[in-house]
């Protein structure tokens, strides 16, 4: 269904009438407007390119693999992370697994029907996260200041 369909638009239909030599109708024929114009086509196509090269974590295919993102090269941006970032203790952030509840509930419910044990991992995902980075080559290393000398 084209978006100005979704918006409300409806196609404008026009018929055209055949008489024959003696004034009867012969015949008629009716058009629709075509739903999808120019633009629809085009955005159609948009969506399947992207959809085509888009990988299974969500990012496209060109992403997922430019060098800029690899964290074996020294002037790599970005970096991507699995799992949700989240808060230790410490004041750090651990990237985690996190369950699909909801997929949980129905992997479970499947597993009581066919009266197995539930998975423990049913849900379980990890979703990646691409994280912008400073480049090792323009990392500082911060020394540790040393302390102060005793006073005598």
């Amino acid at each position: 269904m084209s978006v100005r369909r979704l918006q409300g638009w409806e196609p404008s239909e026009r018929t055209v009438y055949v008489y024959g030599s003696d004034g009867r109708l012969s015949s008629s024929t009716t058009t629709l407007e075509s739903e999808f114009g120019p633009t629809d086509v085009e955005w159609l196509t948009a969506l399947l390119d992207v959809e085509r090269e888009t990988g299974p974590h969500g990012f496209l295919i060109s992403e997922a693999t430019d060098p800029d993102a690899d964290p074996d090269l020294p002037g790599s941006h970005y970096r991507f992370m699995a799992g949700t970032p989240q808060m230790s203790p410490e004041g750090g952030v651990v990237w985690s697994p996190t369950y699909d509840l909801a997929e949980r509930a129905m992997q479970h419910a499947v597993s009581r029907v066919r009266g197995e044990e539930p998975d423990p991992h049913a849900g379980l995902m990890m979703p990646v996260h691409r994280v912008r980075v400073q480049p090792k080559k323009d990392r500082v290393r911060k020394r540790r200041a040393a302390p102060p000398p005793p006073t005598a």
